[in-house]
């Protein structure tokens, strides 16, 4: 019996245009007060790595995202079918928790992040994980 195998391929390319099933985006939640800068308390904040899909969306990826109950816990996932903005047909949001001061997230969260990503597109031949 030959068990499903994972090819992890780095490329230097725009998420929106790859040819692949499913382009993988962070998501942090946001704490405290609201601001100018970070919005309302409980928004959305996407990672980095995803500033083109978000443009895709004219702006309103996040507010999607809430809509469809995200939250940015870490390890939740939420798919979204992008209905042609980018060359995907699906968005998967994958929850980062917090974003953490000055660093980027723990490796550990990554991991984490990116097993539940992974485990949610089960079926998806070529994914993209942006960040």
């Amino acid at each position: 019996m030959t068990s499903p195998s994972t090819t992890l391929s780095l490329v230097d390319t725009d998420p929106a245009e790859l040819a692949v099933d499913a382009i993988v985006i962070g998501v942090h939640s946001q704490t405290g007060e609201p601001d100018a800068t970070s919005g309302p308390a409980g928004a959305l904040l996407l990672a980095s790595g995803a500033e083109s899909i978000a443009a895709s969306f004219d702006g309103r990826l996040t507010e999607t995202l809430a809509l469809l109950g995200a939250t940015g816990a870490p390890g939740e996932v939420i798919k979204l079918a992008t209905l042609g903005t980018v060359t995907a047909p699906l968005v998967a949001a994958v929850g980062l928790g917090p974003e953490p001061t000055g660093a980027a997230p723990a490796p550990e969260t990554l991991r984490r992040a990116a097993g539940a990503s992974v485990r949610a597109l089960a079926g998806a031949a070529r994914r993209s994980v942006s960040g």
